[in-house]
């Protein structure tokens, strides 16, 4: 592993990166930086990922997404623009502690088995240093494909899932979907959803409020009195992380990408792209009573994360839960344990929640 000491030039940039997720929730963000930036310093990123720091020349440069990157020679622009992904700073630009949508600061690595990372602060970097393996989502093993048999029970399985949670159409027919809700680590989160594609996540914290917002023409993160674009790797973060809501799942399971099969262990492992989790289905109820899948808990770590669901209450024909009750590595997990203070179903949505504030 290799690590360039803080330079001045670092120091400064670290004043302007607004770190606002200090742990980890779903659909959470901090601040973004929209422009195109030169990064890593304007080092080689071939010759850095050698452990080498050979600083770049403008004559060699080429853009990915909101990173420039400057090379020493025509032969190692070459070299980059024929295996980018192996080059280029990894985890879409995300910090690499804390992970997606968390972004990190392009002059701010590491280089960790041949690899580039960055961090949204000096602490995450360190914590990653002492530990990667513990900061990495590591693939899993690859499984045995599902049988004809097991994929035709899955769906079986789904299809009795989404009439348990919403009979008849109800579900595929929601217009609008807010609730409100404790979190166990004393955190408001307030969830608005306009179907199909309008999303507005508020987290209530004791000194601050995080606003996260995502429609179809844009999206943007609003805290400190400040709105600012959201980067395409947050928004796809955000979106993916949308999934483990349960009616946004269920809601899923008509598209084409969308797997579902039964395991042996009579679990339902569903796929989507970017996305796998496991839902244990009661038996005689066919309501979905927990959540199972790989995620970032305290600190950034990546770990199983289980969700069990209970208190099902019916709100406009639909039954859902109003416990969720979190754990991570089989320990307690305050952050997405919740408690449903507030639930409405297709309730006109005034259009201006989804609007970016002006400026005052």
């Amino acid at each position: 592993m290799f690590t360039r000491p803080p330079s001045p030039a670092r120091v400064i940039g670290l004043l302007l990166v607004a770190i606002v997720l200090l742990g980890c929730s779903a659909a959470t963000g901090s601040a973004q930086v929209s422009e195109t930036v030169i990064s890593l310093e304007g080092l080689d990123p071939v010759m850095l990922s050698q452990g080498k720091e050979v600083q770049g020349d403008m004559k060699y440069k080429v853009t990915r997404g909101r990173f420039q990157y400057i090379f020493a020679s025509a032969e190692n622009k070459a070299t980059f623009e024929k295996d980018p992904a192996r080059y280029e700073i990894q985890l879409d630009g995300s910090c690499a502690r804390m992970g997606a949508p968390t972004t990190g600061n392009p002059d701010l690595y590491t280089v960790h088995n041949g690899r580039i990372y960055i961090f949204g602060s000096e602490e995450c970097q360190t914590l990653f240093k002492a530990a990667p393996e513990k900061y990495l989502e590591v693939p899993a093993a690859p499984k045995s494909p599902p049988t004809g048999e097991m994929v035709k029970r899955g769906q079986e399985l789904i299809a009795k899932a989404a009439e348990a949670l919403g009979a008849g159409s109800k579900l595929d027919q929601l217009s609008s979907f807010q609730r409100t809700d404790l979190r166990g680590n004393q955190v408001k989160n307030i969830l608005t959803l306009a179907f199909p594609d309008t999303l507005r996540q508020e987290t209530v914290r004791p000194n601050f409020t995080l606003v996260s917002v995502i429609t179809p023409s844009e999206s943007f993160i609003h805290v400190n009195n400040r709105a600012t674009p959201m980067s395409e790797a947050n928004r796809t973060a955000i979106n993916k992380e949308l999934y483990h809501e349960l009616i946004v799942l269920l809601r899923a399971r008509t598209r084409s990408d969308f797997k579902a099969w039964l395991t042996e262990e009579k679990k339902l492992d569903i796929e989507l792209p970017g996305f796998t989790t496991t839902l244990g289905i009661d038996p005689e109820t066919a309501r979905v009573v927990s959540q199972t899948y790989r995620g970032r808990g305290p600190g950034g770590v990546v770990g199983q994360i289980v969700i069990n669901y209970s208190d099902f209450r019916t709100v406009e024909g639909l039954l859902l839960p109003f416990k969720m009750t979190a754990t991570f590595d089989g320990q307690p997990f305050p952050a997405l344990s919740a408690t449903v203070e507030a639930l409405t179903i297709n309730a006109q949505i005034d259009p201006s929640t989804f609007k970016k504030p002006t400026k005052e």
